[in-house]
């Protein structure tokens, strides 16, 4: 059972801002809903507030919740808290996808990440990110001149090697 978001995709959106969420996604946010029922609509959450974002976050219902909770144990009347409770709960809405697994992205949020007739999707696991195909090409390139320096520009560096150790399994006694 998928529970997280993994992989690209890029869609087509029309002139009214509709546009398919890709099938894998519609997976997710099905299995991370407990409130969802067969046949039920699914949803999800977009939040749109940090300026310094060139994307769109996306949340399942049960992550988004994990997040809402996690805002509220900070401490109240703290900046902290001001500013992850304006990024995170009012600048937000929630979606539910259509019967063909379309949402519709509203003009101030295409125009916020300058999306024109296509939509790039990229999975980051528990949320997914809605920007233009032209950032998610930066990005993807960003992270290529990333990597080489990591590795030295050595063309048999393995990314893997970048993740920290396993701990080494208990013995069993």
């Amino acid at each position: 059972m998928e529970r997280e978001f993994t992989g690209v995709s890029r869609n087509k959106m029309d002139g009214k801002g509709r546009v398919s969420i890709p099938v894998k996604f519609r997976r997710v946010l099905q299995n991370c809903d407990t409130e969802y029922a067969p046949g039920g609509v699914l949803r999800m959450h977009v939040t749109f507030g940090d300026p310094t974002k060139k994307f769109i976050e996306c949340w399942s219902a049960d992550a988004y919740g994990r997040l809402l909770s996690r805002i509220s144990r900070m401490k109240s009347g703290s900046a902290e808290a001001r500013i992850m409770a304006y990024y995170y709960k009012t600048m937000s809405e929630t979606l539910t996808l259509d019967e063909t697994g379309r949402i519709v992205l509203s003009q101030e949020l295409r125009e916020k990440i300058a999306l024109d007739d296509e939509a790039a999707f990229e999975g980051h696991g528990e949320k997914f990110h809605i920007l233009s195909p032209a950032q998610a090409d930066a990005q993807a390139a960003t992270f290529a001149a990333l990597l080489a320096e990591l590795g030295r520009d050595d063309a048999h560096f393995d990314a893997l090697s970048l993740l920290p150790d396993e701990p080494a399994p208990m013995d069993a006694e």
